[in-house]
This record gives structure tokens, sequence and C-alpha cells, in this order.
């Protein structure tokens, strides 16, 4: 081993300002014919809303010394957010994918250095422009900081959870770019998820999936917003707060950005195993089969454990916060309000929707091709077994799906049965077919993704899912909106989709007399009857499955 090799090989991964990587990209990306550009563009904006925000506050807006050097903050924020976020994540995405492309990343692999170094290398090193254009123009924050009075601690909570959703959006943007093999495709992937998780995912908080939020700086932003602005307008922000609730996990009342930054650690930390995974063995999955197990628990157990809290004071429900915001404007009375039945079914039916879509993303990352099940089943008889172990990549996802289906079963008919049973439905009870509708859609829909798709192959799966999952619905709405007589063959054929199996199922579990009459009368029926097809199919996949298993195991000896 050469001296240079020793060298690297010697970096700890913490050494950030040591790895090789980080310092390769650092005199490409930070060369000043490139980076004096861009350095000036962005000083120049950050310098024009630090003196124009303090100067509309003084004259125009007629704020005190202190309340005008606040009013540059927010809009420096948002400025950060789309050098670090935003342009960042996607310059991670693109350039991993780049980099694949170019066969750097076999080079890479050959580097005397540790999976971790690797992957801490390229978090750092790809964005490295846009974290020295966000550290360029911290020194406007922190003089607004001092000027305004703001407090230390709600300065550095608000920024430590916004380094650590750069560190998570920059994290998935690595395994976005290592898993797509198309460089623009990766970069406006990454790009999009950062910008659905600031406009449409919050909104599911509003139907009582809260923990979607904290993905965000969302909730610190909102807790701190108050001592970020004058003085006058932060006692109007602080005032209208308070008729918006804090989540509660488990009614631990932990504060907003402890449990920011623990969702967030815990999420990055699993990007971080898959990169690590990824690095270590390149054929290997993402994600191990324990692993996407404890994942999909933790999510269970953060799906419920910001809504549970948030059931009996009514927070919950999306015509809560309507009614404490505009009820007054529109003559109701918030002691009057009580929440219809309806929005417990779109809630209910909404989590399960959200489940099943985390337990195929689990199979997808778990369930073995076929050229994985004969590398597995060589390397079997070469240490001398007779099976495959059940933590092998090459080992069948089967019973791992069927743990997964248990634990969003649990889940969702816990979420359900606290909703059902809270004081705002006194009159209403879970059916008794409840638990099997939500036994049959999980199980149902989760064994026959994994069983055709180990079977047959992504090629094949997503073909079917787009056959099955989206052509139905759309010939359905086709026939539904031609005429009132077809509705019911309508329903029946929209059955058919897998998406719509959990709004079926919540259909079944909670009776509301006020939907159509036709939806009422065929949609019990569609969905047993298509839901007793998949049972059926699933079966008949399952012992295909076998069948192949054991074929791939005779062919591995030749």
């Amino acid at each position: 081993m050469s001296e240079k090799s020793k060298r690297q090989a010697a970096v700890p991964a913490w050494k950030i300002w040591a790895n090789p990587i980080v310092l390769r990209y650092a005199r490409s990306r930070l060369r000043i014919t490139g980076f004096g550009v861009h350095l000036m563009v962005v000083m120049l904006i950050a310098g024009f809303i630090f003196f124009a925000g303090r100067a509309a506050g003084v004259h125009q807006l007629n704020f005190d010394a202190v309340g005008a050097a606040r009013g540059p903050i927010i809009p420096l924020l948002v400025l950060q957010g789309i050098v670090l976020l935003l342009l960042g994540t996607g310059q991670v995405a693109g350039g991993m994918t780049a980099e694949s492309d170019e066969g750097v990343l076999d080079y890479q692999r050959l580097a005397p250095m540790t999976p971790l170094a690797k992957v801490m290398g390229y978090l750092f090193g790809l964005p490295i422009r846009e974290w020295a254009l966000f550290l360029a123009t911290m020194p406007f924050t922190i003089v607004s900081v001092v000027q305004g009075e703001v407090s230390i601690r709600y300065f550095l909570q608000l920024y430590a959870v916004f380094v650590m959703a750069a560190i998570l959006y920059h994290l998935t943007g690595l395994v976005a770019g290592m898993v797509m093999k198309n460089k623009r495709w990766a970069f406006l992937a990454s790009m999009g998820m950062v910008f659905l998780l600031y406009t449409v995912i919050p909104q599911a908080a509003k139907f009582g999936l809260v923990y979607f939020k904290y993905l965000t700086i969302y909730p610190v932003l909102e807790e701190v917003l108050p001592f970020l602005l004058e003085s006058r307008v932060g006692m109007v922000m602080e005032g209208y707060q308070q008729l918006v609730p804090s989540a509660k996990f488990f009614g631990l009342n932990l504060p907003q950005y402890v449990f920011t930054l623990i969702s967030q650690a815990v999420l990055s930390f699993a990007m971080g195993l898959m990169l690590w995974r990824r690095w270590r063995k390149n054929d290997c999955h993402l994600l191990g089969k324990f692993s996407a197990v404890a994942i999909f628990a933790w999510l269970q157990a953060v799906l419920l454990g910001n809504s549970l809290p948030l059931v009996n004071p009514g927070d919950i429900f999306p015509s809560r916060e309507f009614d404490r915001r505009f009820g007054r404007f529109l003559d109701t009375a918030a002691e009057g309000w009580s929440p219809a039945p309806t929005e417990a079914l779109v809630m209910v039916g909404l989590y399960g929707l959200v489940t099943l879509f985390f337990l195929w993303a689990m199979i997808v990352l778990i369930t073995p091709r076929t050229d994985d099940q004969m590398r597995g089943w060589r390397r079997a008889r070469k240490f001398g077994k007779t099976g495959l172990p059940s933590l092998w990549d090459s080992a069948t996802s089967t019973p791992w799906t069927a743990m997964m289906a248990a634990m969003g079963v649990g889940g969702w008919y816990f979420f359900a049965k606290s909703l059902m049973e809270s004081r705002w439905y006194p009159g209403l009870d879970l059916t008794g077919g409840t638990l099997i509708a939500m036994v049959l859609v999980m199980f149902g829909g989760g064994l026959s993704m994994q069983a055709l798709l180990e079977a047959k192959g992504k090629k094949y799966t997503g073909v079917t899912v787009l056959l099955v999952g989206m052509i139905p619905v759309m010939i359905a709405v086709i026939i539904g909106l031609n005429s009132d007589r077809l509705l019911p063959a309508a329903i029946w054929l929209a059955g058919m989709c897998p998406l719509l199996w959990p709004v079926y199922g919540a259909c079944m579990a909670i009776p509301v007399d006020d939907m159509p009459r036709d939806f009422i009368r065929a949609a019990p029926n569609a969905f047993w009857f298509w839901q007793g097809v998949v049972i059926l199919l699933s079966g008949w996949l399952l012992v295909k499955l076998r069948e192949s298993r054991k074929a791939i195991a005779e062919a591995s000896k030749e």
C-alpha cells in the first residue's frame, strides 16, 4: 500500500475537513472562477434583503431599531433554504449520478477508505459550494439576531433543525443519485421531494398524519416565529399560534425542536445505513430485512404517537381547525362544533393508504431478484449451508412482509378504534368486520405484491400495477361520469385498484348514512368480492413463488 493510500485509510469518518473526497470537491467546486460568480449573486441578494428589510422597517412600517433589525431574518432564511435545501439536494443527486456514469464510483470503491468515510465524503463534498454560500449569508443573519435582541436559544433551535434537515435531504439525494441512472431525473426527483415536503405533504397533518410536518423545519419555525419578528407582529403571531395546537408524542410533551431533531435523525440514520450498505457491497439491498421491519415499526409508532393525543381535544379533525380560524366570520359557535362521521372515514382510509404505501416501499427494498437468489444459493453451498439464512438479502421476504403487514393492521385498527371510541362519536362503533377487512387489505395487498415481485421481477410487477392499479380507475371514472345509473358498475370496477382498498375498508369499518345510496349498496359487495379474489390470487402466487425458488435452488447446483 502506497503512502497516499495509507493516509486515506487512516482518515476517520468524522474528520470531514481531511476527507479526500471532500478535498477533491473543494478544489473543483470552490474555484474562484466558478464559485465567485455564485458567491457574488447570493451576496447581492442577501445584502439587498438585509438593507432593504431594515430600511422598510424603519421608514415604511415605523418599527423601532430592534424591530427593524429583525425584519431580514425570515427572508434570509428563505434564501438559505433555496440554496442549501433545494439546490444543494439537487446537486447531490445529480452529482452522484454523474459520478456513476463517469465510472468514478467504481474507482472510488477501490480507494482504501471505510464505507462510512466515503458516505461522509460525498455527503459534504458534493454540496460544498452550497454549504459555503449558506455560511456566507450567515453574517447577515447573525447581525440581525444580535441587533434585534433575539434570544440565542431560539436562534440555535431553528438553525440546528435547519442543518439537520439539510443533512436529511442531502442523504436522500445521495440515495436517489445512487439508485437512479439518469442524472436529470435524479436531480428533478430530489428537488421535487423537497418541494413536496414543504407544500403538499404537510397537508396530511390536517387529516391526522401529523408526523410528516416534522420532516421539515415548519414546527420549530412556527414555535420561534413570534420571537423573530417585530414585537407587535410577534404578539399577533403568538396569539394566532394559540389557535394551532402543537402535536404531542404519546403525551410526552417534548419540545418541538427536540422531537423534530429526533425524527429527522432517525430517518438520516436509515438513509446513511442504505448508503453504507451500498458502499460495502454494490449488489446488496438498500436495507436489510431486520432494518426494514424496524423502520416500519418506527413509522407506525410515530404516526400513532403524534395522532392519538389530538383525538380527545378534537384537534385532529380538519373541521376543528377551520372552525377555530374562520368560525367567527361564518357565525358558527366553536362550542357547538362536532366532527362529522365522514371526517373519521376519510382519516381512517388515509391512514390505511399511507401504511399500505410504506409496506409496499419496504417490500421493494428487501425482496430479492432472481440473480440475487442464485448468488445466495451458491454462496450458501460454498459455506456448507443447506438453506438460505433468513436475514440474507437473497432469502425470501415473505415472512418479513407478513410481519410488517401484521404491524400495519395493528396500527390501523388502533387508530380507527381510538377515533371511533372517542367522545366525539358516542353513538357510533366500529363494525364487526372491521378487523377482518383490515387484515385482508394489508395481508392481501402486501403478500400479493411481494410474491409477484419476487417471482417475476420489477418490470413485470410494474406493468401489472399499471394495468390493475390505474386503468380500472380511469375506466370507472369515465363510466361514472357518463350516467348515474352506471355508478354501481363504476364502484365495482374501481374496487380492483389496490390504492382504493383502504378507502373501501374504511367504509366497511365506519357506518356512515349520509353517503350516496348507490355507493352504500355497491361498495360492501365490491370490497368483499375483490378481497376474496386477492386472497385466492395471493395464495396462488405464493405457491408459484415456492416453485420458483425451488427451481432456482436446483439451478444453482449446476
